[in-house]
């Protein structure tokens, strides 16, 4: 990865723009996604909880209640809600019955595929509105802000 020499600090007019920015598309995609999720009869931290089981196969409650910053008890609540509306499934591990586990139907990846779907659909117009170059630098830079992030919440 190739860094430049320069540095920067959180006061540096750069950075307060670049926060402003990001504040500014963090309630944009926010207020959409609800709009979504709304149409669904989900809520964020639904559709959220459904957002970790799209991308693993399946996860215990201890770890989805992790991932989500929530309690244990919060996050059965939100498994409850999923499960009756056909969106994730429990199950039990065969060598550990005591071991519940959880995954998204595939009504519920379809549910998460639907929005994504509108997302990129988005994200295609923008970028078909910005010059070449930035073409190229704009999923690198997420990648890398991506790549930052995650090594930022194993810590």
């Amino acid at each position: 990865m190739e860094t430049s020499s320069a540095s920067f600090t959180s006061s540096s007019p750069q950075i307060q723009r670049l926060a402003e920015i990001v504040m500014y598309l963090q309630r944009n995609f926010l207020v959409s996604i609800t709009e979504k999720v709304m149409e669904k009869k989900i809520s964020i931290p639904q559709y959220t909880l459904l957002g970790f089981l799209s991308v693993n196969e399946s996860l215990n409650m201890g770890k989805l209640a992790s991932l989500m910053g929530h309690t244990t008890p919060a996050t059965t609540g939100l498994v409850d809600r999923l499960t009756q509306a056909g969106l994730v499934e429990r199950f039990a591990i065969p060598t550990d019955r005591r071991q519940v586990m959880v995954r998204i139907t595939s009504k519920g990846r379809s549910l998460v595929e639907e929005v994504k779907s509108e997302i990129a659909q988005c994200l295609a117009n923008i970028m078909n509105t910005l010059q070449a170059s930035d073409r190229e630098a704009w999923p690198r830079i997420y990648e890398n802000m991506m790549s930052y992030c995650s090594q930022k919440s194993e810590k």
